[in-house]
């Protein structure tokens, strides 16, 4: 099973990652303890071989979230690579010949920038199946790393609480991860957008795909950033990499629309 690492030197802001893959379809790619077994151990393998770091991860059945920590965003990109080529040829072989794609993209990540960041997001991690309704408490869940924070806990003693506490991961940080420097950035539009589409999504219980693909719903969308999240078109513009034209229609039809 994975451990998790340290690493013994000033880690400056690009360095941390939430890396997710998903199954094509939300196909259900881990359900079975002998594949998840087996992705843990590809994992354990080539992020070793890359100089990876695994802060938190949690592998769900059709899906998986990992932190990560590397100096070179390249290794990441051939590790995931190795990875789920692997993965894949293992899983369509043990599902009797299947063939085509395994994952629905090569992979997602987005870059920890804050410290604040880093301990929410092994929170959101650590939850997963919590909030999936696969088990009660985290620390039920066997195909997490919650368990090792738990051990890591400044006393060596299990908590009793269901899940750790934004205190209690900062005490476990600050003391096991003394390495670890951010910068602590004020959060940018680009992370204020990312934060406004995710509620956007999870509000209207789509997926990213589909809130860029559906005209009307990109239109709800840009008017969500724009009128709970106070977001300035051109901001929204950039992010979403539109023409000032295709903006200009869609900041028409939503003033049409009010």
């Amino acid at each position: 099973m994975i451990t998790i690492s340290r690493t013994a030197r000033k880690i400056n802001r690009a360095s941390f990652f939430h890396v997710i893959v998903q199954g094509i379809n939300r196909e259900n790619i881990f359900l079975e303890e002998r594949n998840k077994n087996q992705y843990l151990k590809l994992v354990n393998k080539y992020y070793k071989k890359y100089n990876i770091k695994i802060i938190a991860y949690c592998i769900m059945d059709n899906h998986a979230h990992f932190l990560l920590n590397t100096d070179q965003m390249q290794n990441l990109s051939k590790a995931m690579h190795d990875i789920n080529c692997l993965y894949a040829r293992y899983y369509n072989y043990m599902k009797d010949g299947r063939k085509g794609y395994v994952f629905r993209d090569r992979y997602v990540s987005e870059p920890i920038t804050s410290k604040k960041y880093f301990i929410n997001c092994i929170k959101y991690i650590h939850l997963n199946p919590v909030k999936a309704g696969i088990v009660k408490e985290c620390g039920a869940y066997k195909y997490s790393s919650y368990n090792n924070y738990r051990q890591k806990n400044l006393n060596n003693e299990l908590m009793e609480n269901e899940i750790f506490s934004k205190s209690d991961y900062e005490d476990i940080i600050n003391n096991v991860y003394t390495d670890y420097v951010f910068d602590d950035i004020e959060e940018n539009t680009d992370y204020k957008i990312k934060q406004g589409i995710s509620e956007f999504i999870k509000k209207e219980q789509i997926d990213l795909f589909e809130a860029f693909s559906n005209r009307n719903i990109l239109i709800n969308l840009i008017r969500f950033l724009k009128n709970v999240k106070k977001i300035k078109y051109i901001q929204t513009r950039k992010f979403l990499d539109m023409t000032r034209g295709e903006m200009e229609c869609v900041a028409k039809k939503i003033r049409e629309n009010k």
